[in-house]
């Protein structure tokens, strides 16, 4: 019992390592703070000596639009719609019990070149501040939990039945596959065509729907699923929008995981079963 305690640490640290390797490359430093390149900050209560290097194939193609990287979660900034149209993270089974508790800090984001959204675009709007990578996920640290509330982090999202309502659901199942997975890379944003609108004098655009792709890691598997929902009140389950990363990508017109193995994509990205995706 005690080995397999210490074989589950060991792993969650290589992860963790190979993670703030990646999104800390000094390549990237430039658009990051140096608070945000402290590893100390990040990780305590767990601290990596030597983070491993790995070749990352998961950022999607770029756009044009300012890449943003900061621990832990990197977003490409769409000034048009005053907003990310991706926001890429990793989730590991870190333990809840030395995660942070959420602390709401939403705030305008200092890297963005032509200046983020605010707060008053969103005030009186009738939408919520809606998080792409969720304050839950970023909980590994007071610095993470901080990052997260940046409004490069934002989008304009029904409140009631949707932010907080069946987006929050897929959110807490996406979190729940992350203790059962080694690993789940997750890609999210909101899709622009046929926008409900705009608010606030930066013109935010309100998305007509929100996407998340996934990618599961586990015992040397690797495997897909897409989620689709429109940005109105529901009462379905989020289960009924489970659909393939190929029909995202036609959507959005995003190349997800474009420096993937091509066999390996062409099986991961085609998926749309449950079952197939998530096997214990």
């Amino acid at each position: 019992m005690k080995k397999s305690i210490l074989v589950k640490s060991v792993v969650i640290v290589c992860v963790l390592g190979t993670s703030i390797w990646f999104f800390l490359a000094p390549e990237n430093s430039s658009n990051s703070t140096p608070k945000e390149n402290d590893i100390t900050n990040v990780l305590q209560p767990i601290t990596v000596e030597k983070p491993i290097s790995v070749e990352a194939f998961n950022l999607p193609v770029e756009t044009g639009n300012q890449i943003i990287i900061r621990p832990f979660y990197t977003l490409s900034y769409n000034e048009t719609h005053e907003q990310a149209d991706w926001v890429a993270y990793t989730i590991y089974p870190f333990p809840d019990s030395i995660r942070v508790k959420r602390k709401d800090a939403f705030r305008e984001d200092p890297i963005v070149d032509s200046g983020s959204a605010t707060l008053k675009d969103y005030k009186n709007s009738g939408y919520d501040r809606g998080h792409l990578a969720p304050a839950k996920v970023m909980s590994y640290s007071k610095e993470s939990m901080s990052a997260s509330f940046f409004m490069s982090n934002m989008s304009p999202q029904v409140g009631a039945g949707f932010n907080r309502g069946i987006w929050r659901f897929l959110e807490a199942q996406v979190y729940d596959w992350s203790k059962e997975s080694d690993s789940l890379y997750v890609v999210t944003g909101p899709v622009f065509d046929k926008p409900l609108g705009s608010i606030g004098v930066n013109n935010v655009t309100v998305p007509s729907h929100y996407y998340k792709t996934i990618i599961r890691f586990k015992n040397d598997e690797i495997t897909g699923i897409g989620f689709l929902l429109k940005n109105e009140k529901s009462k379905k389950s989020f289960l009924n929008y489970a659909t393939s990363i190929d029909s995202i990508e036609k959507v959005t017109g995003i190349d997800f995981y474009h420096k993937m193995d091509a066999l390996l994509q062409t099986k991961v990205e085609a998926n749309k079963n449950l079952n197939t995706f998530y096997k214990e």
